[in-house]
């Protein structure tokens, strides 16, 4: 079990995990447009997709309720502005992946290869330096009551947006096995019954290609 995060440490150590799962999906989706699995293509692109739709997912409750609260008391202006084209290269992506899902002879691995590297340097700049501006000591300027609202604001936030059947699926099949007891806490029968059995099966063809077991 991981040791339990002060309030200052928990965004953070929240932040770096989610940016994680990201990372694992982009290395994976990139090594498999170099010898695409044609004859299980609609799977794969129902991975990439679930791959959009987490990073989509995980913005919107940065931009409803993380950045409404910090910027109380910090900038977090370039970080929205990173945001704008981060979302309009997701979409772009998201439109190519629904196509070549509902017909698979329109489906171009090197146009999306393309895509996607040129993607990399913005992308992983912007997941990393938010984690650096939300680091402990710069969480100081807010009293642990507050850092622990916005904990509470995003674990409500969390459960009542987005499709739990791609994005829980997806968060927990990316997330490292060492740390499928702790991250992110949740009780003991999401983790080994309701997410692997139930919340996993609808899209169980995608996960073949996720890093890590569900459970």
């Amino acid at each position: 079990m991981a040791p339990q995060q002060s309030p200052e440490e928990m965004l953070q150590y929240n932040m770096i995990h989610a940016h994680n799962t990201f990372k694992f999906g982009y290395d994976i989706i990139t090594t498999h447009l170099d010898n695409p699995p044609m004859d299980d293509i609609k799977n794969f692109l129902g991975y990439c997709e679930a791959w959009v739709d987490s990073i989509e997912g995980h913005h919107q409750a940065e931009e409803e309720v993380v950045f409404p609260f910090l910027n109380r008391k910090m900038d977090f202006s370039e970080e929205q502005e990173q945001h704008k084209f981060i979302h309009s290269t997701l979409d772009a992506l998201a439109n190519k992946l629904r196509t070549a899902k509902a017909d698979p002879s329109t489906f171009n691995a090197a146009e999306l290869k393309h895509i996607f590297q040129d993607f990399r340097d913005p992308l992983y700049k912007h997941l990393d330096e938010e984690v650096a501006h939300i680091a402990p000591e710069n969480m100081k300027v807010f009293d642990a009551k507050e850092l622990l609202q916005l904990n509470a604001a995003l674990d409500k936030h969390a459960k009542s947006h987005g499709d739990p059947f791609l994005l829980v699926p997806y968060m927990r099949s990316h997330t490292p096995t060492e740390l499928k007891e702790s991250w992110p806490p949740m009780p003991w029968v999401l983790r080994k019954f309701v997410i692997p059995y139930i919340l996993a099966r609808r899209y169980s063809g995608y996960w073949k290609y996720a890093p890590y077991a569900m459970a």
